[in-house]
C-alpha cells in the first residue's frame, strides 16, 4: 500500500510538471512580481510564532518578495534567500532553546538577504507558505523519531527520504521497476514522458529555464539578453508571456539600481507585454509597475490614472492595498498632507496591520515636523506612538522628532525621555550625538549646571564615526572604524564654557570631568573658533563668546561679535539672535552713557547700530536717551524726530511728561519764550505726580526770566527751591536773575549762597559753580569793593583755571590792583596776560593798551 502510494505521488508530479508547468510559474513569479516596488522590501522581524505541534517561524516583511528554499537535511540546515532584500537593524542572528530549531542566522548576499536555519534532527518536517493577509513568510518544523517516506524500488533496502522544497525532475528519476497505476500502463506512461520532451523542445523548455536562472540568480542585464533571444526564437512558446514580463521585469530592476534611472526601456517592455497578453495573470502586477514608474519619473495623473483603473477593473486584486498606499503617498508628495493621512487611515481601518500605511502615517508627521506645524506632527507621532508602541523602536529617529517637539513647547522633561529614547535604542545614530547635546541644553535652560555640565562633560569627550565621501563609516589599514572629534563634541564644550561664564562657582570634581573648557571659557572659544568643523559651530561660538562679553558688560566687545554673525542672512537662526542680542548690548551701553552724560558717545553707538541690517530700534527710552543726546549738544530738529517715534512707541505713556519737557527745553534755547512758559504752566497742570516737576518749575523760571519779567523769575525760583535737591543751583539762577536786574548786592549774596550750599561729596564740579566764584568777583568789582573782588577772583582762578571766564577775572583783578594802589603787580598782571597764548584776543589787546597806558604815564611821571 505505501509502495501503491509512492506511485500515485511520482505520477500526479509528473503530469503537474509536464501539463501545469505554466500554473506552477505563474504562482511562483507572481509572487516574485508582488515584491518589487520602487523602494527595497526588508525584513522587520523574524520571530516564533504560536502553533500547537510545530515550531512556527515567522518572516515578517515590509513588502511581499520572491524567495528560494535551499534544503540540506542530511547538514540540519535550511536557507531561504529572499531576493532583492534588505534587514532592518532589529534582525540579527539568534539562537533558540527550542526542540525544532537550534538557531538561524542572517545575512547580505549582493542584493539578496539569506537566512539559514539550523535545525536540530535531521528527520524534520518542513513546510513554507505566504500570509495572503499580510507580507509575511510562514515557515513549520517538527522533527520526527522515524523516517518521513519511504519507497520500495526493487530489493533496494528501505532508506528515509526527507522532505525537501524542491522534487527531482523527471528526466533525473528513472520509473520504478515495480511501478503499477490504475489506468496506466508503463508503456503509456514512457509515451507521456516522450510527448512531454517534445513539447518542452518545441516551446524552448531549456532556453526559459536558463534565461529563469539567470533571473532568479539577480543578473538581471544577462537574463534580459536571454529573453530577447527567447521572443526571438520561440515566437509561439506557451512561456512567451511569462517570458515578455520577465523581461520588463528584468529592464525595470538594471534601471532602478542606475543612479540617475531611466525607465523608458521597461515601459516599452511591460507595454509590450501587456499588449500582447491583455489576459496573462501578470498583466494586473505589470499595470502597478507601469503606474508606479510613471509616479516615480514625476507623471502624477497617469500614475493616478493607471492606480485607480487597477482598483476599479480588479477589486480582489492582491495588489490593490499597494495601490492604495501609493495613491496616498501621492497625496503625501504632492503636499496635500490632510487628504494623505485620511486615505491612510482609511486603508488601516481596513487592514490595521499595513505596514505602509502605517510608515505613511509617521511619514506624514514628520512632514509637518519639517514644516515646523509641531502641534499637528506631534499629534500624529503620539496617536502612532499609543497605537504602535513598537515603531519607536524600530524606527529610533521618530523619538528625535517628538523631542524636538516637546523641547520647542519646553516640555523638557518628555524632551528628555525621548532623546534618551534615541540614544538607547540607537547609540550610533546620525542624530544621537546632537541628542546628547538637546539634553544638556534642556537642563541649562531650567538652570540646573550640574547636570548639564555633565552631559556636556560627556558630549565633549565623545567622538564620532568619520564618514567617508560616499557617507559610509571610513576605515583606517587595519579595518577599524576611525572615529573624530565632530561639531558636535565641540558644541559640547561650548556649552561647558558657556557654564563657567554664567555659574563659574560651581563644586566641580576634576577626577570626573575635563574642567578645561569650564575654568577657561574665553580660552575655549579662541580654540574652538580656530578649529571649528562647521560653519554653524562656528556661529555658535561666536554667539556664545558675545554673550559672554554682554554678560561682563563689556557692551561694545559684545556688539562687535553679534555683527560677525549678520553675514549669515536673516533666515538663519544666528542672525536673528545676533540681531537680538545687539540691540540688548545697544540698550544697556546707551543707558550707560546716558548716566555719565555721555552724548557724544551714545549717537556714536546709535550711529554704528543704525548702519547695520537689522533694522533701527524699537525701543523707547533707548530713543528718548538717543534724543536727549542730539538736543544736548544743540541737534534740534534731530531730536524732536527722535521723540515723534518715543510717542508713537510709549503705547502706556510712560515717557510722555519727560518728552513734554524736552520740547520745552528746546522752545527756551530758541528764545521761544512763551512756548517754553506756556509748555511749563501746561506741564505743572497736566503731570502734577510727574518726577520731572522741578525741571519743569526751573523752566517755568528761566522762561519767564528770558522774557525781562525777573519779578516773576524771582518769585518762581523761590517755588523751584522748594521742590529742588540741588539748592546751590537755585540761588546761582537768583543770583544771574539779581545781576540781570542790576541788584548786585543781592547778586552777591545769592552768589555767596550758592558756594555755601553746594555739596562738597560731588566728584564733578557742576559749571554754574564755577560761574558762581567767578560771578561773585565781578559783582564785587562792579560795586567798587576791589579787595573781597580781588580774593574771589583769586579763588575761583585757583580752583578752575580752565574756565572761560579766567581771562576777564585776570583783567578784572588787574583793574581792581589798579584801584588798590599796587602798580607793581598790576604790571607783572598784565605782562602775564600778553605773553599768555591762550589768553582771549580782546583780553589781550585790552591788556595790552593798559600796559601801554601805565608806560606812558610812567614816562610822562618821569619826565
Amino acid at each position: 500500500m505505501a509502495i501503491s502510494l509512492n506511485l500515485i505521488r511520482f505520477i500526479l508530479l509528473l503530469l503537474f510538471t509536464l501539463l501545469g508547468v505554466q500554473g506552477a510559474c505563474t504562482v511562483a513569479w507572481a509572487q516574485d512580481f508582488e515584491s518589487e516596488f520602487v523602494q527595497r522590501p526588508q525584513v522587520s522581524t523574524i520571530r516564533i510564532g504560536p502553533h500547537p505541534i510545530y515550531t512556527r517561524i515567522l518572516i515578517n516583511l515590509t513588502e511581499s518578495v520572491s524567495y528560494q528554499v535551499k534544503a540540506d537535511f542530511a547538514n540540519k540546515r535550511v536557507t531561504l534567500i529572499l531576493s532583492n532584500t534588505t534587514k532592518s537593524a532589529r534582525v540579527r542572528s539568534k539562537s533558540f532553546n527550542d526542540k525544532n530549531l537550534e538557531q538561524y542566522s542572517v545575512r547580505s548576499l549582493n542584493d539578496d538577504l539569506q537566512v539559514t536555519f539550523l535545525l536540530k534532527n535531521p528527520n524534520t518536517r518542513f513546510f513554507h507558505s505566504v500570509n495572503p493577509q499580510k507580507s509575511q513568510i510562514i515557515l513549520d518544523l517538527k522533527g520526527e523519531s522515524r523516517p518521513i517516506l519511504r519507497t520500495k524500488i526493487g530489493k533496494a533496502k528501505r532508506k528515509p527520504r526527507f522532505q525537501t522544497s524542491t522534487e527531482p525532475s523527471p528526466e533525473q528519476t528513472a520509473l520504478p521497476k515495480k511501478a503499477r497505476l490504475i489506468g496506466f500502463s508503463p508503456k503509456e506512461i514512457r509515451a507521456i514522458v516522450a510527448k512531454s520532451q517534445e513539447e518542452k523542445e518545441t516551446n524552448g523548455w531549456e532556453d526559459y529555464q536558463k534565461a529563469l536562472t539567470e533571473f532568479q540568480q539577480a543578473k538581471y542585464p544577462s537574463a534580459s539578453k536571454m529573453f530577447r533571444e527567447f521572443q526571438s526564437n520561440y515566437p509561439k512558446s506557451i512561456y512567451l508571456d511569462h517570458i515578455l514580463y520577465l523581461k520588463a521585469e528584468a529592464e525595470y530592476r538594471i534601471t532602478f539600481k542606475e543612479l540617475n534611472p531611466i525607465f523608458d526601456r521597461a515601459l516599452a517592455s511591460y507595454k509590450l507585454a501587456m499588449r500582447e497578453f491583455p489576459k496573462s495573470k501578470f498583466y494586473d502586477h505589470a499595470l502597478l509597475k507601469v503606474a508606479s514608474i510613471f509616479d516615480e519619473i514625476g507623471y502624477s495623473l497617469e500614475a493616478r490614472t493607471l492606480f485607480n483603473q487597477g482598483l476599479k477593473s480588479k477589486p480582489s486584486s492582491l495588489y490593490n492595498e499597494v495601490r492604495k498606499n501609493s495613491l496616498a503617498a501621492m497625496l503625501m508628495k504632492e503636499g496635500r498632507l490632510d487628504e494623505a493621512f485620511n486615505a491612510f487611515q482609511k486603508i488601516l481601518r481596513k487592514s490595521p496591520k499595513n505596514i505602509a500605511a502605517k510608515a505613511g502615517v509617521f511619514e506624514i508627521a514628520s512632514k509637518f515636523f519639517e514644516e515646523e506645524d509641531y502641534p499637528r506632527a506631534l499629534k500624529i507621532f503620539e496617536t502612532g506612538a499609543k497605537r504602535w508602541p513598537g515603531e519607536l523602536n524600530e524606527k529610533p529617529e521618530i523619538n528625535f522628532a517628538m523631542a524636538e517637539i516637546y523641547f520647542s513647547q519646553k516640555n523638557y522633561e518628555k524632551a528628555r525621555k525621548y532623546f534618551f529614547n534615541l540614544l538607547n535604542l540607537d547609540p550610533v545614530s546620525e542624530n544621537a550625538h546632537k541628542a546628547l547635546n538637546r539634553i544638556g541644553d534642556s537642563f541649562i535652560v531650567q538652570e540646573k549646571y550640574q547636570n548639564a555640565l555633565a552631559v556636556f562633560d560627556e558630549s565633549g569627550k565623545r567622538k564620532d564615526r568619520k564618514l567617508d565621501e560616499e557617507g559610509k563609516p571610513a576605515l583606517d589599514e587595519e579595518g577599524n572604524e576611525i572615529r573624530e572629534e565632530t561639531a558636535e563634541t565641540q558644541y559640547g564644550k561650548v556649552r561647558m564654557a558657556d557654564i563657567g561664564v554664567r555659574q563659574p562657582r560651581l563644586k566641580i570634581r576634576d577626577i570626573v570631568f575635563d574642567v578645561g573648557p569650564y575654568y577657561k571659557p574665553f580660552k575655549t572659544y579662541e580654540k574652538i573658533f580656530a578649529e571649528a568643523r562647521s560653519v554653524d559651530i562656528l556661529a555658535e561660538v561666536t554667539l556664545s563668546r558675545g554673550i559672554a562679553y554682554l554678560l561682563e558688560q563689556n557692551y561694545l566687545k559684545a556688539i562687535e561679535e553679534f555683527k560677525k554673525l549678520l553675514p549669515l542672512g536673516p533666515g538663519s537662526r544666528f542672525f536673528q539672535e545676533a540681531d537680538r542680542y545687539i540691540r540688548q548690548a545697544l540698550i544697556a551701553l546707551v543707558d550707560k552713557y546716558a548716566k555719565q552724560d555721555g552724548n557724544l558717545p551714545i549717537l556714536y553707538s546709535y550711529s554704528d547700530f543704525i548702519s547695520l541690517p537689522v533694522g533701527d530700534i524699537n525701543n523707547a527710552q533707548t530713543l528718548l536717551q538717543v534724543g536727549e543726546a542730539y538736543q544736548a549738544i544743540g541737534m534740534f530738529a534731530e531730536a524732536v524726530k527722535f521723540y515723534e517715534k518715543v510717542k508713537a512707541l510709549d503705547s502706556q505713556k510712560t515717557y510722555r511728561d519727560r518728552v513734554f519737557l524736552n520740547l520745552g527745553q528746546i522752545h527756551l534755547e530758541n528764545s521761544s519764550y512763551d512756548d517754553a512758559l506756556l509748555v511749563g504752566r501746561n506741564f505743572l497742570k497736566n503731570f502734577p505726580r510727574s518726577k520731572w516737576i522741578p525741571d519743569a518749575m526751573k523752566l517755568l523760571a528761566n522762561a519767564l526770566k528770558g522774557k525781562g519779567d525777573f519779578s516773576g523769575a524771582l518769585n518762581a525760583y523761590e517755588d523751584f527751591m522748594m521742590k529742588s535737591e540741588d539748592k546751590s543751583e537755585v540761588h546761582f539762577l537768583i543770583g544771574e536773575t539779581y545781576a540781570n536786574m542790576n541788584q548786585l548786592e543781592d547778586a552777591a549774596q545769592s552768589y555767596q549762597k550758592a558756594i555755601a550750599t553746594y555739596d562738597r561729596q560731588e566728584r564733578v564740579i557742576p559749571e554754574y559753580l564755577q560761574k558762581s566764584y567767578y560771578r561773585l568777583g565781578i559783582s564785587f568789582y562792579k560795586l567798587n569793593r576791589f579787595g573781597p573782588a580781588v580774593e574771589a577772583l583769586k579763588s575761583a582762578r585757583e580752583l578752575f583755571p580752565d574756565n572761560s571766564l579766567r581771562d576777564w577775572a585776570d583783567f578784572l583783578m588787574i583793574e581792581s590792583l589798579e584801584k588798590l594802589g599796587d602798580p607793581l603787580k598790576v604790571t607783572e598782571g598784565l605782562n602775564q596776560l600778553v605773553k599768555n597764548k591762550n589768553t582771549d584776543d580782546l583780553i589781550r589787546q585790552a591788556a595790552e593798551s593798559k600796559a601801554k597806558i601805565q608806560e606812558w604815564e610812567k614816562q610822562l611821571k618821569e619826565g
